[in-house]
């Protein structure tokens, strides 16, 4: 075990550099303080938009604060304050209805812009919409403050529309309602789209974004309805006694994938020092681990995002129980903390602690620019609703954009064109072939017979290949010639001095086979064989981890093992995993590689022996099983696509290496939809099935030999328990009855 080395020098300089090369983009992606060297693509400046709103049209002097969302039957809604009558030009206080835009195709076109709150010489704003999945309600939170009457405060209110935003209630207000015995003297909902919750305990319940004037000094929060937004209850609450610091302001909240809520907030206390510790202090965030009702985490300082004092959006993009193989959340705000210009977008991979910096994100506005909102459309593009104008004048117009995830950049670069080949584990982790490597002979089978020269296999970023601080084992077979040049087998997460990595290579000049382990704040392990295996043979090895002990076993013997490793060896995100070459195209091998896998365990010494007598099977832990028998063109078919718009994953089922039969649900419709996406023989006939059977119903089926998939079938099961599964090659799933309601 060697010392701890600190991040930097040549060797990671080098890392950034050698990814972006290979990537074809810039921007170093990291996580946990720890850069990946992954790199993704960057957009050009302003993107394609439509103006919504501009100052000094219909009867308005300009249009501010927006908020947008879908409803459950494809329609967007985007509201803004539509401002007039102030002391002085687009004035906070003033006479201002809220308005709002319609569309019903995706944001390509909209309707007129209509009045849904008349201010009357007051002003209503700050508007916070919501959608409730289940009953397809549409929630709209704002707040009204006095104009001709200053003393009454501000106050909240609620309003909801149960037909899509065709009719709307009347606005009720929430004061007494929310705790308060008086409207305070300042109170904002939002301004920027609530949530639903749909995980754990409090599933179902609605959360949104306030901050306020208490008696102890300026207060952040969350409020909630566990009714549809009929009622609603003040939750987590961060009362800031000096303000001096963190003054949490424009809430905005996001669900991650274990339940908490994340609290995102503009901090008002730097609003005279916009530049304090170069603009680290500007964002708040803070966590609730009980559906809003209490913080867990109060507001601290989120540093990697670097903006003014101004509102921002959140929104998730991905989420691995959701079906994604990887989470990611987005950020939208302006990008220099002296002043509201260049708008932009950056991600997190790693559940909010950590964020792509302002390079690394995608630029939506290059001019001046302030506040947004985002929302996920039925096609899985983004759409962003955002303030914009130009130098000096950041609210000039209000801007619809959408983008694709691509425009953002993709963790695995561009894959499309790219031969596949399957993982015939349950988590279907099918591996890009890059360079053009081809089938050979195998230990087992076939193999995958890789030149030297350009080819390689890259794993895709997925959370069940990252290991973290837990034990695995990697195994599999490696055959290669005569040649003294050092040649990777395995290469995973990062490289460079000071970050965390597995890597297992061949050191033939060394008389070697050397394997190295490392967390890069706490040190490294390197095990050694005494021979290099390059003879044109077969040998297995299996690389494992147990606690701090790292092994190498060579054709089913120990070789060497060393212990001390400490903590996670993948806590970077995203990462990179590439069999037959370094991540940065060095170390590339001649030879050929097969019956590669992965498990989230140590292996026994008997289980590791039975692998490189028999191939046996061992399923308990497998998170990737390459066996290169077979490439194919990746099938650009997703069951999204495949279902149609609106929508969304439920649950999924691999079947072997041939396919995936997935259940998606239109909260919309009520409808369900079953189909099975080929991952072998693509793009060729071959046999494939899906099927759905609703209670009380006769099962629907789609059989016969199919090129990319097998379905949709669509059959509405609202209230109603279902089976489904389907089948691909051999390999069937026969789901229980289940996912009743």
């Amino acid at each position: 075990m060697r010392p701890a080395r600190r991040p930097g020098g040549r060797a990671a300089a080098l890392c950034a550099l050698a990814a972006a090369a290979i990537v074809g983009a810039a921007g170093t992606v990291g996580a946990a303080g720890e850069s990946t060297g992954q790199t993704l693509q960057v957009t050009p400046a302003s993107l394609a938009n439509t103006v919504l709103f501009s100052e000094n049209t219909q009867g308005y002097e300009c249009f501010r604060i927006p908020a947008v969302i879908q409803a459950n039957n494809g329609t967007l809604f985007a509201f803004a304050e539509a401002r007039k009558g102030g002391a002085t030009f687009c004035n906070d206080k003033g006479d201002i209805d809220l308005v709002y835009r319609r569309s019903t195709d995706g944001g390509k076109t909209w309707e007129s812009t209509k009045v849904l709150l008349d201010g009357n010489g007051d002003v209503r704003g700050n508007p916070v919409p919501i959608l409730d999945e289940r009953t397809g309600r549409l929630v709209l939170l704002t707040t009204w403050q006095c104009v001709k009457t200053a003393a009454c405060g501000r106050r909240p209110h609620v309003q909801y529309s149960d037909d899509n935003g065709a009719t709307w209630s009347q606005p009720k207000e929430l004061t007494k309602e929310l705790g308060f015995s008086s409207a305070p003297s300042w109170l904002a909902t939002g301004p920027v789209h609530g949530i639903q919750l749909s995980r754990g305990a409090h599933a179902g319940r609605l959360v949104a974004g306030i901050n306020y004037s208490a008696s102890g000094g300026p207060a952040g929060g969350l409020i909630y309805s566990d009714d549809s937004g009929a009622t609603w209850h003040l939750g987590a609450t961060d009362i800031r006694t000096d303000g001096t610091s963190v003054n949490p302001q424009e809430v905005s909240v996001v669900e991650l994938t274990d339940g908490r809520v994340l609290a995102a907030a503009r901090n008002q206390a730097n609003n005279d020092d916009k530049c304090l510790a170069d603009g680290q202090r500007n964002r708040l965030q803070a966590i609730s681990s009980d559906g809003g009702a209490t913080f867990s985490q109060k507001f601290t300082f989120q540093p990697d995002l670097i903006t003014p004092i101004v509102e921002a959006s959140t929104l998730r993009l991905r989420a691995t129980d959701a079906g994604d193989k990887y989470n990611r959340i987005l950020f939208a705000g302006p990008s220099t903390c002296d002043r509201r210009k260049q708008l932009n977008i950056r991600s997190s991979f790693d559940e909010g602690a950590n964020w792509q910096s302002v390079t690394q994100g995608t630029m939506v506005w290059d001019l001046d620019a302030a506040y947004s909102d985002m929302v996920q459309l039925n096609n899985g593009d983004i759409g962003i609703l955002y303030e914009s104008g130009p130098t000096g004048n950041a609210n000039q117009t209000i801007r619809w954009s959408s983008l694709t995830e691509s425009t953002l950049g993709l963790p695995d670069g561009s894959t499309s064109g790219l031969p596949v080949t399957p993982d015939s584990s349950p988590h279907a982790n099918d591996a890009y072939l890059r360079g053009g490597p081809t089938l050979t002979t195998g230990k087992f089978g076939r193999a995958l017979s890789l030149d030297g020269s350009d080819d390689y296999v890259q794993l895709p970023f997925a959370e069940t290949l990252a290991t973290g601080s837990a034990d695995f084992t990697w195994t599999g077979w490696f055959n290669y010639g005569s040649s003294t040049a050092s040649q990777s087998l395995l290469w995973a997460y990062n490289q460079g001095d000071g970050y965390s990595q597995v890597w297992l290579r061949a050191e033939p000049g060394s008389s070697r086979i050397r394997a190295h382990v490392e967390n890069g704040p706490s040190g490294y392990v390197n095990v050694d064989t005494t021979k290099a295996y390059n003879d044109k043979q077969w040998h297995h090895f299996a690389l494992q981890r147990s606690g701090g002990t790292v092994t190498l076993y060579i054709d089913g013997a120990k070789a060497a093992s060393a212990s001390g490793l400490q903590n996670s060896v993948s806590p970077g995100r995203p990462f990179q995993i590439h069999l037959g070459q370094r991540l940065d195209g060095q170390f590339r091998l001649k030879g050929a590689l097969d019956e590669v896998r992965l498990y989230n365990r140590a292996l026994s010494a008997s289980e590791i022996s039975g692998l490189h007598s028999a191939n046996t099977a061992i399923a308990n832990g497998l998170r990737l099983d390459l066996d290169f028998d077979a490439t194919s063109a990746a099938n650009t078919h997703t069951a999204q696509s495949v279902c149609g718009a609106g929508y969304q994953y439920v649950a999924s089922s691999a079947l072997g290496a041939d396919g995936t039969v997935y259940l998606m649900r239109n909260p919309g419709t009520g409808e369900n939809c079953v189909t099975t996406i080929k991952r072998t023989s693509v793009g060729a006939a071959s046999a494939v099935s899906a099927y759905l059977e609703v209670a009380g119903e006769t099962r629907a089926t789609d059989s016969g030999n199919f090129s990319y998939y097998a379905g949709p079938i669509r059959k509405a099961a609202a209230g109603k328990c279902v089976k489904w599964g389907g089948s691909a090659g051999s390999v069937s799933y026969d789901s229980p009855t289940e996912y009743c309601g």
